[in-house]
């Protein structure tokens, strides 16, 4: 009788398990709604960077943004996580960064808020219709966690109450916002469901790196599904980052708090402009990968994303590239005093300058070139050789003018084994060089009209 009794009983709280209500929750790629998203991210925690005795330094940092922008999805040009592609209106777009007391803060353009989000392996691409981003532009569009990777999580079957499940082992990378990962994890949970409104739980982590320094972050977080409009209404994450100094980055130790609303929008604007989604449909050129970089001197560059501002003082801006995450070489820009009108200084002087810069570590000048130019700007190009105690160095110097006799140099100063990789880049680099506002050209004329 008792083995009876406990046969009935199990089969008793088994029945409501075995029939227990499974919902669907997904976001089809073909769903052709426009998304009014907000979105509000606190940063808070320390960045490190190494001063002139190489000894690592601890600031303070905190960090508000605030942005909004209609969406609509579009079909990716790929599989996995390229079936991510959007097209966005930029209606705000803030952040107010302090670090250590020094306030800055940076804005989206009017005409750069039209932008195509595409998601990519090493992360997401994102570019505008209107011009070229900046690369603080860029990291303002670009927070802890976009609101595509919040559609990532959901299930691919349906799922009942309390019940887990495993994203692709590309999504906690993509939420991560890291460019490649050696371990990651993740797992979501349907918690409950409550007038419609379906509460998803997930927490994850992820060891890897971003532009070739080692990072892990760890992060957790809740959206809510709307079951009657088939959607993500909001959306919370909480996510810590340790990150290395790096090549091109501080070290960061950091938390940020994400928050987003979002909703079917009663007015799509024109993200469903067919001459907007045309364009957005294409795949970029190669030059939206292009970063817009102005300098307080009136001298304005188009460098490619590989190149990274590191380090911008009154008299000179220093650009560093990484190759797949290798440090290659180190661009110094710098204005110099200007000549007189169609003039600029002689090559003998630049050459002599050059020598006495150099000093004990020159061992050979090469012969210098003059670079064609179709906008009667100069350009004058000389190779140098030497060593820094046993390591073998080449120097490579730009000097650059104009019509009216405005000048800068560049300096590249490389490791001589890696000049086969560094290849035409430098000369990429300086052919972009402009006395005034760069040439950029727009993917779209984009008008006022929201």
């Amino acid at each position: 009788m008792p083995r009876l009794l406990s046969l009935l009983w199990l089969i008793t709280f088994a029945v409501p398990v075995l029939g227990a209500e499974k919902y669907t929750l997904e976001e089809p790629v073909d769903d052709t709604r426009a998304y009014g998203i907000g979105m509000r991210v606190d940063v808070n925690g320390s960045v490190q960077t190494r001063g002139g005795d190489n000894k690592p330094t601890d600031l303070s940092l905190n960090v508000v943004a605030a942005i909004s922008y209609r969406e609509r999805r579009m079909l990716g040009p790929g599989a996995a996580v390229e079936t991510f592609r959007a097209v966005r209106d930029y209606e705000t777009a803030q952040v107010d960064i302090d670090i250590a007391d020094e306030k800055s803060t940076t804005k989206l353009p009017e005409p750069l808020k039209l932008i195509v989000a595409q998601g990519r392996a090493n992360g997401l691409e994102l570019y505008s219709l209107g011009g070229l981003l900046s690369a603080q532009e860029l990291e303002l569009v670009t927070p802890p966690c976009d609101s595509l990777g919040f559609i990532a999580l959901l299930p691919l079957a349906p799922v009942e109450i309390g019940e887990e499940w495993t994203p692709a082992p590309w999504v906690a990378q993509f939420l991560a916002r890291l460019e490649a990962s050696t371990k990651s994890e993740l797992k979501c949970r349907l918690v409950k469901v409550k007038d419609d409104i379906a509460a998803v739980s997930f927490q994850g982590s992820v060891k890897g790196a971003v532009q070739g320094t080692p990072s892990e972050v760890t992060f957790s977080g809740a959206f809510d599904y709307d079951l009657k409009a088939k959607c993500i209404v909001d959306a919370s994450l909480q996510q810590t980052e340790k990150r290395e100094i790096g090549a091109v980055s501080p070290g960061l130790d950091v938390k940020a708090v994400l928050r987003v609303l979002r909703k079917p929008a009663q007015v799509p604007g024109r993200v469903a402009d067919p001459k907007v989604l045309d364009v957005a449909l294409l795949p970029g050129p190669p030059s939206v990968q292009n970063l817009r970089f102005e300098s307080p001197w009136n001298l304005s560059l188009l460098h490619h994303r590989d190149w990274h501002l590191f380090q911008q003082t009154e008299q000179v801006a220093i650009f560093r590239l990484l190759d797949q995450g290798l440090f290659v070489t180190q661009a110094n820009l710098s204005p110099i005093p200007s000549a007189k009108p169609g003039e600029h200084t002689s090559e003998a002087t630049f050459q002599n300058d050059i020598q006495r810069s150099l000093g004990d570590k020159l061992k050979v000048l090469g012969a210098g070139e003059t670079l064609p130019t179709t906008d009667g700007r100069y350009i004058y190009r000389i190779t140098a050789e030497g060593a820094i105690n046993d390591r073998a160095v080449t120097w490579i110097y730009y000097l650059c003018a104009d019509a009216a006799g405005r000048q800068a140099s560049i300096m590249f100063a490389i490791d001589t084994p890696l000049m086969e990789k560094l290849a035409e880049r430098d000369r990429e680099f300086v052919q972009t060089l402009r006395f005034g506002a760069p040439q950029v050209t727009k993917l779209l004329e984009t008008g006022p009209a929201r």
